[in-house]
């Protein structure tokens, strides 16, 4: 009987909920920015920002894809070394994050004029069968004209048409087959046809160790226009989005 009756209440104890995570990727692309070293606390104290992530200017990390547990997140993010108890920060954020969401910050402008935008939604699924990948296009390069975007493989494509500052496009969907070779993006201004940036996927066929199947990416514009050299000419950023 006394079996009977403890099967009977673990059978009818109510399972735990497993918890929701929301995804955050952040994307530095400030231009003139030392890395951004984050802060996810309420209370404004940043007790051991030696361990703190730093989110650096034009490139990504996988370390900069967040787990995130609140629908509003506080989030600061400070040049470093500016995190004094007296310091400003560059940004100083609370995200509205849905649950279970994935989300991009982009960090844009310049340190002189901060700028951001996030984006959320849910990337495309890709079938095994189909062999494909997916990438969208945004421009972030501070008060630049729009731009467009082609893909070169053989012969010139369009696939972005008039893209403005802070304006970012669906994903596409683009084959990886053994016959795909290399994918260029290239970023161009429409008015000369001048190439401003361009990111080569290499070897999207490739049968093992494929860096680009099944997965989805944001290829950025990111720097200042017109210049050219140093950290702060325009150039490409790709981020991993899942």
């Amino acid at each position: 009987m006394g079996i009977a009756i403890c099967a009977a209440f673990v059978s009818c104890k109510k399972e735990a909920a497993l918890p929701v995570v929301t995804s955050l990727t952040l994307v530095n692309a400030v231009a003139g920015s030392a890395p951004l070293v984050t802060d996810f606390t309420q209370n404004g104290y940043l007790p051991y920002y030696y361990g703190a992530l730093q989110v650096e200017y034009g490139i990504y990390n996988d370390a900069f894809r967040l787990p995130i547990a609140k629908e509003l997140q506080p989030l600061r993010l400070f040049q470093y070394p500016d995190t004094l108890s007296s310091s400003k920060p560059l940004f100083d954020l609370k995200l509205q994050l849905e649950k279970g969401s994935i989300n991009t910050l982009f960090l844009t402008g310049t340190v002189a004029h901060p700028e951001y935008l996030i984006s959320t939604g849910m990337p495309p699924f890709h079938q095994v069968a189909d062999s494909t990948f997916g990438v969208r296009f945004i421009n972030l390069s501070y008060q630049s004209r729009a731009v467009d975007v082609y893909v070169i493989t053989g012969t010139g494509e369009k696939t972005a048409d008039g893209l403005a500052y802070k304006s970012l496009t669906d994903y596409k969907r683009f084959k990886a087959l053994a016959t795909s070779g290399n994918y260029t993006f290239e970023f161009r201004d429409p008015q000369t046809q001048n190439v401003l940036a361009s990111y080569v996927f290499n070897e999207v066929g490739k049968d093992s160790g494929n860096l680009w199947h099944f997965r989805n990416f944001t290829l950025a514009l990111i720097g200042l226009p017109g210049i050219t050299q140093g950290d702060q000419k325009q150039n490409t950023l790709l981020v991993l989005n899942y």
